[in-house]
């Protein structure tokens, strides 16, 4: 197979931008203004599908499935993915072959190793950040969105795979999502799409408690985790198949895997809440999950080491003062955490943990990631920065979105 990919950080994504009477318009635009992309991501996911030993029987029943539960749980969204299928000239259980991916996948033994993630709660101004790993192979096969709102929803902005109608992104309330893939032996195809449940929060929730209420209230079938992120709070929606559970930063360090003492919380891809750890499986067998875990681990305790020398005005471990030491305090005596603290966080080089993910040298089609986005969102300043490519490579793509 081909070992032609476009490397993340030279992608130059479109801006899907759109404002609509109602959210059928809104579909029929996406449908209409994307259908090229829309196009290329269904045939590179049933080459994908197809790469994983996914039979197209099994690839139409699991999109058929979703597609019913999608129809039930949330009608509104049904009617603008059937507005999204018609203006793309597909039928909608093709459409659904993207928008259910993840659930499509359960029926594969292995998947790539995607995405680590990192938070920080401090009442008022929480932040978060992201490193999108997916297949180098759909480097070009994403957009960004910048939805507007209808009635009864809001303004949400982000990035989508095309024919999504949302993915990771932040709203106009203040309400943003980071998504991590998960295995569970729990696991089965046919739930309502984790992809439509993050759509649906961007669209609707208003609080973190509307967008938590929201996906409690989703038939999952598949395994991830939700990081929701508002100026109040971080919280992570750990979901294997149809269980779920929060996690949330303590003051100290927690026994079911919270990190650090001041409201730290990071994720990789495999299960961290004890409850769910019975059934819980690497994705791949050379999976990088805990050993990205344990060096975002090490990063916040080093981290927190050199804001409390910073705070006695002592250098930090690498001879310089904490960069945030001179910005008002978060009502301890610290600097607030930043959204560029996280992203130094998420960011590695050679020989260290792949938190930023590159493609091997000669990695064959299936068996190369990389970091296709970097995400930041400072919901407090309604901002959301999206750079193509990983931190390392110097966000130079960098976009932000003002809500």
């Amino acid at each position: 197979m081909s070992t032609e990919f476009v490397p993340a950080a030279e992608v130059r994504p479109v801006t899907f931008a759109v404002h609509a009477s109602d959210h059928i318009e809104r579909g029929h635009r996406r449908g209409e203004e994307l259908r090229t992309g829309i196009a290329s991501t269904l045939v590179a996911y049933r080459r994908y599908f197809s790469h994983l030993s996914i039979t197209e029987a099994a690839v139409h029943s699991a999109a058929t499935s979703s597609w019913q539960r999608l129809q039930q749980w949330w009608p509104t969204g049904a009617e603008e993915v059937v507005a999204v299928a018609a203006g793309a000239g597909i039928d909608v259980t093709e459409l659904m072959e993207i928008v259910a991916r993840t659930e499509i996948m359960t029926q594969a033994p292995a998947a790539p190793t995607e995405c680590s993630t990192a938070s920080h709660t401090s009442p008022g101004a929480s932040v978060a950040a992201q490193n999108w790993d997916w297949a180098a192979d759909f480097s070009t096969l994403w957009h960004f969105n910048d939805v507007g709102a209808v009635p009864g929803q809001h303004r949400h902005v982000g990035i989508a795979e095309f024919g999504m109608l949302g993915k990771i992104g932040l709203n106009e309330a203040g309400v943003g999502v980071l998504l991590n893939i998960l295995k569970h032996t729990g696991d089965e195809a046919g739930g309502v799409p984790i992809h439509m449940i993050l759509a649906r929060v961007l669209a609707e929730a208003g609080t973190l408690a509307e967008a938590l209420e929201i996906i409690d209230s989703a038939p999952t079938s598949s395994s991830s985790v939700i990081t929701v992120i508002t100026a109040e709070a971080a919280v992570q929606v750990e979901i294997a198949g149809a269980l779920k559970r929060e996690r949330r930063a303590r003051s100290a360090r927690g026994a079911d895997g919270e990190t650090g003492k001041s409201g730290f919380l990071i994720h990789t891809n495999h299960f961290l809440h004890p409850d769910l750890l019975d059934g819980a499986m690497e994705l791949r067998p050379d999976s990088t999950s805990q050993e990205r875990y344990r060096h975002l681990a090490e990063a916040v305790v080093r981290f927190e080491a050199d804001r409390v020398g910073a705070r006695a005005g002592v250098g930090s471990s690498d001879g310089a003062v904490s960069s945030g030491s001179a910005a008002a305090s978060d009502g301890e005596g610290h600097a607030p955490v930043t959204v560029g603290d996280l992203t130094k966080l998420l960011t590695t080089g050679p020989g260290e943990a792949p938190v930023c993910c590159t493609p091997a040298p000669g990695a064959t089609y299936g068996n190369r990631s990389a970091t296709l986005v970097s995400v930041r969102i400072d919901p407090a300043r309604k901002q959301i920065d999206l750079a193509p490519g990983s931190p390392a490579d110097g966000l130079h793509g960098n976009r932000r979105f003002q809500l």
